[in-house]
């Protein structure tokens, strides 16, 4: 994959990176990713598709590079809140901050309906769950691939009902449901 081959980005790599994500982001408001091409997106994002190639292999890539970006936002910003020392309160922020974002963007997220889409979704879900779980698996006693994917899988599935729903449940509720689920203190 282009995006982790070079160590250190330039601002105008960063900057050409972000009007591709945006572009492809704004464009999966409008339709499913396999009815986007890698012309869609350059126009869109206003960059030339040879620019496109240096940056990225293909859309999924470009996808995955996006949907790691938008993580970063969900990400509680309380210091206090760590997965070492409070695993349960720090993914209950990160879940709120998640829901709240594609609540404002139910349209994007119904589109992403293929196989291959909800495959990267699913996997980098997993690994950022992996990542912070590994943190704290050694004292908690659990294996942190194994947890991360059984969660990753029941949110996805979990977010796609409740998106997909013609009267969602509040996010309240479905996040006091979604605590009690968390076995971690």
């Amino acid at each position: 994959m282009k995006q982790t081959s070079q160590p250190r980005e330039d601002l105008r790599q960063r900057r050409t990176r972000k009007l591709l994500a945006d572009a492809l982001l704004s464009l999966l408001e409008e339709r499913p990713l396999s009815e986007i091409s890698v012309v869609d997106i350059c126009q869109r994002a206003m960059v030339h598709r040879t620019t496109f190639y240096a940056h990225f292999d293909d859309k999924l890539a470009l996808l995955r590079y996006a949907v790691d970006e938008l993580q970063k936002y969900f990400e509680p910003v309380d210091p206090s809140l760590d997965p070492r020392t409070g695993p349960r309160e720090y993914f209950m922020v990160l879940f709120h901050n998640a829901l709240s974002f594609l609540k404002s963007h139910r349209g994007m997220f119904l589109t992403v309906q293929g196989a291959a889409e909800f495959y990267v979704l699913d996997e980098i879900i997993t690994d950022a769950l992996k990542r912070k779980l590994s943190e704290s698996a050694p004292a908690a006693g659990f294996d942190p691939e194994l947890t991360a994917r059984f969660y990753a899988g029941g949110l996805l599935a979990l977010i796609r009902w409740w998106l997909s729903s013609d009267e969602p449940l509040p996010t309240s509720h479905l996040l006091s449901n979604l605590e009690q689920f968390i076995p971690i203190q």
